[in-house]
């Protein structure tokens, strides 16, 4: 007879994971982690400008490699130079293109995976690191995952509750207002700009708060029904608006993107029709890219219907 009772036995994970409350948080944690101050990073040219930020931080060097107009990573012959390789999963898409790249660096990898539920976990021998937000892509106000094939750096993190605080609150507001017609837009959309000035304005690292642990547990118990539902979404999407939209694969849609003529003119006329659409993202102020001018995101999760997806897509296609 096998040995029976007492405490669970628990195998060691075949990563480190830790926790913090976005995917900015979870990138300083890997470069403490790394020990990638002052070293040289290699960059896609289709990047939030927060990275840029958080890099700066380190006293980083920076260069970039081109992405294309299909997300595909066109990476430099000096690649090897470079201490770190930073990729990004463009809405959680996997691509033949990453994989390649995964293949072909030899030092640190840093997977930029904030789009999909849980981070990418690499089959490699060399260093690598990849962390998620759900924040990015759920109601979840602050939560990233970070995962890695080394020790991760211990540190004592604490969540930074002004940051939370106002999340929360102004998602109470937005939805007072939407479905009940309480309060007024500004007053959220007041706390939404609040919340991410107090981020922008703390540099350290920070965990998750309570509440988001709470609300990360239910997000992950109906995540299939969630992925569902988006699969459905996107492939209406693709379905009417066959000739703009960016084909991706992804086990978890985030958002369907496009590639619009007249991006920023349909935009303002989605506006008009209370269809307000991301752009992941602006062009960073450092470094041109073939994309930023013309794509535009469609949101896939639970709060929208196949109708509701439906009438959006033909809003798009008469402003266009």
């Amino acid at each position: 007879m096998r040995h029976v009772g007492g405490e669970q036995e628990l195998a060691q994970q075949g990563h480190f994971r830790e926790l913090t409350n976005s995917g900015r948080s979870s990138l300083r944690w890997i470069i403490e982690s790394a020990q990638l101050q002052s070293k040289r990073l290699l960059l896609p040219d289709f990047l939030c400008e927060v990275i840029l930020d958080v890099l700066a931080e380190y006293n980083i060097d920076v260069d970039f490699y081109s992405v294309d107009s299909q997300l595909g990573y066109q990476l430099p012959d000096d690649v090897g130079d470079y201490d770190a390789l930073y990729l990004i999963k463009y809405f959680g898409a996997t691509t033949a293109s990453f994989a390649c790249a995964v293949a072909t660096f030899k030092q640190c990898i840093i997977v930029d995976d904030v789009f999909s539920p849980y981070p990418q976990v690499l089959d490699i021998r060399q260093s690598w690191y990849s962390f998620n937000s759900l924040r990015k892509i759920s109601a979840v106000a602050d939560f990233s995952m970070l995962y890695s094939n080394q020790r991760l750096k211990p540190l004592e993190v604490k969540p930074l509750i002004e940051f939370a605080t106002l999340k929360y609150q102004a998602k109470q507001y937005k939805y007072d207002y939407l479905n009940t017609k309480k309060g007024e837009e500004q007053a959220y959309l007041s706390l939404f700009n609040q919340g991410e000035s107090c981020l922008d304005e703390h540099k350290g690292i920070f965990s998750p708060s309570s509440r988001s642990v709470l609300e990360s547990i239910d997000f992950y118990k109906y995540l299939d029904d969630e992925r569902a539902l988006r699969r459905k979404n996107y492939a209406v999407v693709c379905e009417l608006l066959s000739e703009y939209s960016l084909p991706i694969q992804s086990d978890c849609y985030s958002f369907a993107p496009l590639l619009l003529p007249s991006r920023d003119a349909v935009r303002r006329r989605l506006m008009g029709h209370n269809i307000f659409l991301a752009v992941h993202w602006p062009e960073a102020k450092v470094v041109v890219n073939q994309l930023s001018h013309s794509i535009l995101s469609i949101p896939l999760d639970s709060r929208y219907s196949e109708h509701d997806i439906n009438v959006i897509c033909q809003y798009i296609r008469s402003s266009i």
